[in-house]
């Protein structure tokens, strides 16, 4: 007989949060590269620092949504609540909760990972 499949409820999140970041990681690096080659670093970190928010959260909302294969816009929306934790967290140690990008970033992650939880879901999978 089978043994019945352990269920484990947080392995998709965990999953996309790994992928989300490692994503978000490859587009800061890319970011700096451009940017090192440029004379904008200073005016267009923040542009790169969105673009690394949205990028990560939505690969992680989309890998969460794959694995999870159902409710994308809820999976997808906790994706982004669990991807901003650590910059929230951070921002409340180091003083700057009174500003108004961590709350556009906080929306725009939120946002963004549930668009990738819903594109996760909706994908087809290959037919071999």
């Amino acid at each position: 007989m089978r043994k019945p499949k352990k269920r484990r409820p947080f392995a998709p999140f965990a999953a996309g949060l790994l992928s989300g970041y490692l994503s978000a990681l490859a587009v800061c690096a890319a970011a700096a590269l451009v940017l090192s080659f440029t004379d904008l670093a200073s005016s267009a970190a923040g542009a790169a620092a969105l673009l690394a928010a949205a990028a990560g959260s939505f690969v992680s909302g989309r890998t969460a949504g794959t694995l999870r294969k159902r409710s994308g816009l809820k999976t997808g929306a906790l994706c982004g609540v669990l991807f901003i934790a650590p910059l929230a967290l951070l921002s409340a140690v180091f003083g700057l909760l009174g500003g108004v990008m961590l709350i556009v970033k906080s929306v725009l992650c939120i946002c963004f990972a549930a668009a990738g939880g819903v594109v996760g879901v909706n994908r087809e999978e290959k037919i071999r």
